[in-house]
C-alpha cells in the first residue's frame, strides 16, 4: 500500500524551515532574537547554558501535560477537513468543512455535538456539485448558519491547473497563478489551502448558504457575483437570532491584481430575522472604499468589523463599530511602520464595548511582525503578541479569556494554542495522542462554549487517508 502524500495546509515556508541553513533567514524576527539570546547565553558559560536547557526541558514537560483531548479519533477511513466550529452550550456545538473521496471530489460536511457524542448531520443538497462549508455560526440549538463555496468550476487564468490530483502536479501549478494580493486578503487558512492546490470556488457562482432550524439543513439563495468574478467566504458571526453577519470577497481574475479597486470587492451582509441584505460600511479615514474581513460582537447593538483600505500596495487596518443605529470607523494603531502595511484579520469581543485586535504585516507568507491591541471604546492599549509565528484562529471562552492558535515560531509541524489571562499568553500543545502519532496538524478555528471555560478547536491532521489528512476536533474542559 502506498502511503498518501501529506497535504496539510501548512505554510510553504514550513518546509523550507526544515533546512538548517535557512532556518534563521526564514524564521520571524522574534524567533531570531530568541536564537541569538540562546547563543549569547551559551557564550556566557556552562552554568548559564545548563540553566537554559533545564528551563527548556521544564517548558516541554509542562506542554506535554496538555489539558486538551481529541474529541474524535483520527480515522483514515475518510478524508475530512474542519474549517470552522461554534457552540451555543455544553450540549450543542457544530463543526463544518468538507470530506474528500478517492476521486478528489469534495462534499460539505457538518458534525454535531449533543453533549455525549459527535455525529454526522447531512447538509442540504448542493445539486450534486462539489462544495465545502467554510464558516458556521449559531445563536441557539435551532438557529445555525453555515456558509461555503462550490468548487467545481475552473477559471480562465487557472484552467490548466485547477484540477486537484493525488500527485499534486496540476495542483502545485495552481498556486503560481494566484496573485499575492489575493492571498493576502483571504483568511490565512484558506490562503494556505490555495497555496497547497485546493480547488477554487466557481466563477460567477453564489455562495453556499444553509440554515439549521433544529430539524434539518435548508439552502438559502444569495445573488451571484458579477460575471467572471469569484466569491470567497471570509467570516460568519451570529450575535443574535435576528442579527447574523457575513463577510465575503469578490476577485476578478481578468483585472490587474495591482489595481485593487478593479480586482477586489468586499461585502458585508446582514440577516435581520427576515432577509439577508448588503450593508454599506463608511469609507476609511483616507476616503477609500473598505474591504471588510473579521466580525465579532456581543449583541445587535455591539458589532465590530475589521477592514482594510489599500493604496499603492500599502494596506491600512481599520475597525468599525455598530451601536444598533450607526457605524463608526477608526484606524487601528500598528507597532511600527512597514512598507506593505498591516492587516487586522482577527478580532474578538470579551465583553460589551471591548474588542481585542490581532493582525500581522501585509506579507504573502510568514509575517515579519504581529499586531496585538485592545480597544475599550475610548482608548487603545497595546498588548503582548501570542507565542506563534502567525495567528490562524481566535476565540473567547465563557470566562472572557482570549484564545489564539498558530505554529511555534521556532518551527514545528503541530499547531500551538495560546490563552490570554489579561497579562500574559500561556502556550498549550494539542494532546500527545495526536502529536505523538501524526506528522502535523493545523487549527483553523477556535470556539468557546458559552457559560463555561470549555474551548473547542477544529482543523486537520496528517493521517493515512486518501488526501493524507483527517479532520481534527479537540476540546478543553468540555467533559
Amino acid at each position: 500500500m502506498t502511503t498518501p502524500v501529506r497535504r496539510l495546509a501548512l505554510p510553504a515556508t514550513r518546509v523550507a524551515t526544515a533546512l538548517a541553513a535557512c532556518a534563521i533567514a526564514l524564521t520571524p524576527y522574534a524567533a531570531q532574537a530568541q536564537t541569538q539570546a540562546q547563543t549569547q547565553a551559551q557564550a556566557q558559560g556552562p552554568d548559564r547554558s545548563q540553566a537554559l536547557a533545564r528551563a527548556a526541558a521544564e517548558q516541554r514537560a509542562a506542554l506535554a501535560k496538555s489539558p486538551w483531548e481529541l474529541a474524535l479519533p483520527l480515522s483514515g477511513a475518510e478524508s475530512t477537513d474542519f474549517y470552522d466550529i461554534t457552540a451555543t452550550g455544553r450540549a450543542d456545538a457544530w463543526a463544518v468543512g468538507r470530506k474528500t473521496d478517492e476521486s478528489w471530489a469534495s462534499a460539505p460536511v457538518a458534525k454535531h455535538w449533543d453533549g455525549t457524542r459527535w455525529s454526522d448531520v447531512p447538509p442540504a443538497e448542493t445539486g450534486g456539485r462539489p462544495a465545502q462549508l467554510d464558516a458556521v455560526a449559531a445563536s441557539g440549538p435551532n438557529d445555525v448558519w453555515a456558509a461555503g463555496t462550490y468548487t467545481d468550476i475552473e477559471i480562465a487564468t487557472a484552467s490548466s491547473a485547477a484540477a486537484r490530483t493525488p500527485e499534486g502536479t496540476k495542483a502545485d501549478r495552481l498556486s503560481d497563478t494566484l496573485p499575492d494580493t489575493l492571498l493576502d486578503r483571504l483568511p490565512d487558512t484558506l490562503a494556505d489551502r490555495l497555496r497547497e492546490g485546493a480547488a477554487l470556488p466557481g466563477t460567477a457562482d453564489p455562495i453556499v448558504l444553509q440554515h439549521w432550524d433544529g430539524t434539518r439543513w435548508k439552502s438559502v439563495s444569495r445573488p451571484a457575483p458579477a460575471e467572471g468574478s469569484i466569491r470567497f467566504v471570509l467570516q460568519l458571526k451570529s450575535v443574535d437570532a435576528d442579527s447574523v453577519w457575513l463577510t465575503t470577497l469578490d476577485w476578478n481574475p481578468a483585472a490587474d491584481p495591482a489595481d485593487s479597486a478593479k480586482a477586489y470587492s468586499g461585502q458585508l451582509e446582514h440577516w435581520d430575522g427576515r432577509e439577508w441584505s448588503r450593508t454599506a460600511l463608511p469609507q476609511g479615514p483616507d476616503g477609500r472604499t473598505v474591504e471588510p474581513f473579521g466580525i465579532t460582537g456581543t449583541g445587535p447593538d455591539d458589532v465590530w468589523v475589521s477592514s482594510q483600505t489599500e493604496a499603492s500596495g500599502v494596506s491600512t487596518p481599520l475597525l468599525h463599530h455598530f451601536d444598533g443605529r450607526r457605524w463608526t470607523v477608526r484606524t487601528v494603531p500598528v507597532p511600527f511602520e512597514y512598507g506593505a502595511g498591516w492587516v487586522a484579520n482577527r478580532i474578538v469581543s470579551t465583553r460589551r464595548g471591548t474588542v481585542h485586535v490581532l493582525g500581522k504585516t501585509n506579507d504573502p507568507g510568514v509575517p515579519s511582525g504581529l499586531l496585538s491591541t485592545r480597544f475599550d471604546g475610548r482608548t487603545w492599549q497595546p498588548t503582548p503578541v501570542p507565542g506563534v509565528d502567525e495567528v490562524n484562529a481566535t476565540g473567547v471562552d465563557g470566562s472572557g479569556r482570549v484564545w489564539a492558535a498558530g505554529w511555534p515560531p521556532q518551527g514545528g509541524s503541530h499547531a500551538l494554542l495560546s490563552r490570554w489571562d489579561g497579562t500574559t499568553w500561556t502556550d498549550e500543545e494539542l494532546p500527545a495522542e495526536l502529536t505523538s502519532t501524526s506528522e502535523g496538524s493545523t487549527v483553523f478555528a477556535i470556539a468557546g462554549v458559552p457559560g463555561t471555560r470549555a474551548v473547542l478547536a477544529a482543523g486537520n491532521a496528517a493521517c493515512e487517508s486518501v488526501t493524507g489528512v483527517c479532520g481534527l476536533l479537540a476540546s478543553r474542559g468540555l467533559r
